[in-house]
């Protein structure tokens, strides 16, 4: 009777081993470290492992999954469970006891958290790049709701972009979960800026990239609240924040009207033809590139006046500027004469911020 039920075990068994030895590698993976993989079938192994009894196949790093899926980079920390093919986005799973590491390639994001930081033995994750239209577990109108308050106070520059926004979900057969993290992580979240103009590509009006940080979507308020953590590291083209709990995240801008300490005027002195002249480090300027302001803020004025107090030209500031934010002077008046060989002062002025100082002209 036992034999008989077994041949029939392995009849029902063995075509779904088949189908599953079969399926395209790009739906497979490497195995993370930290864990195990298991397989539930009556099949012998691959290559490196064992034949197993009692219909279940154990696979502690040496049946290879050759390749990662195409849109999902390496995990590691926890147990993985690949299930592209079947959810999208992917759902990984981690064990509470064990660090959680969560890169993902073609999101351009990275989850991770220490060790017995989720109240749950074991836990799944996801990350959504497109919670309003294809939300998990928040609802899109809170999300829509947030980012219409923030563009009113904040201008269109607060607006996100499609691909500025994550949904990060925690969970397991039973239900999401919603609570804070028993220990702080962090949040990577990569913004777009391919031709480095210290602008995020596609952006209008132009969101200039030292004005982003990461912000948090408030449920209760159906507000976004900003997250401590680093602004923007342009060599990576990253933004990191504290993570504190599942929910939904944003990457938001904001209208520049800072003005730099280093904000600055060069060549000074202006000398187009003296023994220095020319473009080049150290050297005093030509005519044909004038005097250039660096630095300068999204919005504003440029002012130029003479020792006396008399306004010689006036240059507003575009706000499509990329790094490193430069805007010329022709070191002409407004009517297109000269300036005089002379001291001036520049005076350079955004929203409420001012910002002073001389330049010299000697022709």
């Amino acid at each position: 009777m036992k034999r008989s039920l077994s041949k029939a075990i392995l009849h029902i068994l063995c075509p779904l081993a088949a189908v599953l030895l079969c399926a395209k590698p790009s739906l497979f993976a490497s195995l993370p470290s930290g864990g195990e993989y298991q397989m539930e079938s009556s099949v012998v192994d691959n290559g490196g492992g064992e034949k197993m009894t009692g219909g279940e196949y154990l696979a502690k790093g040496s049946m290879a999954q050759i390749h990662m899926p195409d849109n999902m980079g390496a995990s590691s920390g926890g147990e993985y469970v690949n299930r592209v093919g079947f959810y999208n986005p992917p759902y990984f799973t981690y064990q509470k006891g064990l660090t959680t590491v969560l890169p993902v390639t073609s999101n351009n994001a990275q989850l991770s958290f220490p060790p017995d930081s989720v109240d749950k033995e074991m836990f799944d994750i996801t990350l959504n790049r497109d919670p309003v239209g294809r939300p998990l577990f928040v609802d899109p109108s809170k999300i829509n709701e947030a980012i219409q308050k923030i563009v009113n106070n904040e201008g269109r520059w607060a607006q996100p972009a499609t691909n500025n926004l994550m949904e990060v979900a925690i969970f397991d057969e039973q239900s999401f979960y919603t609570k804070p993290l028993a220990n702080r992580g962090s949040l990577v979240m990569h913004y777009n800026d391919a031709n480095n103009d210290g602008l995020v590509d596609a952006s209008y009006p132009p969101v200039r990239v030292n004005t982003l940080t990461a912000w948090g979507l408030d449920e209760t308020h159906n507000t976004w609240v900003e997250l401590p953590g680093s602004g923007a590291d342009m060599a990576s083209q990253t933004i990191t924040s504290y993570f504190d709990a599942p929910g939904v995240f944003a990457m938001l801008g904001a209208q520049d009207l800072s003005i730099s300490r280093n904000f600055k005027a060069y060549p000074v002195p202006f000398r187009p033809n003296g023994p220095q002249a020319g473009a080049g480090r150290g050297q005093t300027g030509t005519e044909a590139a004038g005097i250039t302001f660096e630095n300068a803020p999204q919005a504003g004025d440029i002012e130029i006046y003479t020792l006396d107090g008399r306004l010689v030209r006036k240059i507003a500031i575009p706000d499509n500027l990329g790094w490193p934010y430069s805007v010329n002077w022709d070191v002409r008046t407004a009517s297109g004469n000269k300036v005089a060989s002379g001291v001036y002062i520049w005076r350079v002025k955004s929203d409420t911020n001012v910002k002073t100082g001389k330049l010299m002209v000697i022709w």
